[in-house]
């Protein structure tokens, strides 16, 4: 018996791609958020504000853009940079509550910033499934 990888594991066909979609926009969404919990905490002076939040947008929509090209997962773009875009806003929040850069800050603002970002991800995540359904249209050889 060979081993499969998770990905491998993990096909369209066995798991509900609505799941999968949502899944994909939550974890794009915190791959943007951890990016600015850990710039933030090494580097706050390049990580706070609105750079921050920029940066950690980028981060999640490229997030997306990774996992829709490497797997045939329907990650959507938008869910994964509305979703960092919160997350992130929500955490440098917390700065005026928790000191800057530290890692309470990290830990108490990150989980802040997550709980209202993972499920604005979560919620637009089956946009990713919107792309998908266009790309088995023009795959068909259909003119019309």
């Amino acid at each position: 018996m060979q081993n499969k990888s998770i990905i491998a594991a993990l096909d369209m066909k066995s798991t509900s791609p609505l799941f999968i979609s949502a899944a994909t926009g939550a974890l794009c969404a915190l791959a943007g958020l951890l990016f600015e919990i850990i710039g933030g905490t090494i580097a706050w002076t390049v990580f706070r504000g609105v750079q921050g939040i920029l940066l950690a947008t980028a981060v999640g929509g490229f997030a997306a853009f990774l996992i829709r090209r490497s797997t045939n997962w329907p990650a959507s773009a938008v869910s994964g940079t509305i979703g960092a875009f919160i997350a992130s806003y929500f955490t440098i929040s917390c700065m005026e509550v928790y000191r800057p850069g530290s890692l309470e800050w990290a830990v108490k603002g990150g989980l802040y910033g997550a709980a209202w970002g993972v499920p604005f991800a979560v919620i637009l995540g089956p946009l990713g499934l919107l792309g998908r359904n266009r790309k088995a249209e023009q795959g068909s050889g259909g003119n019309g």
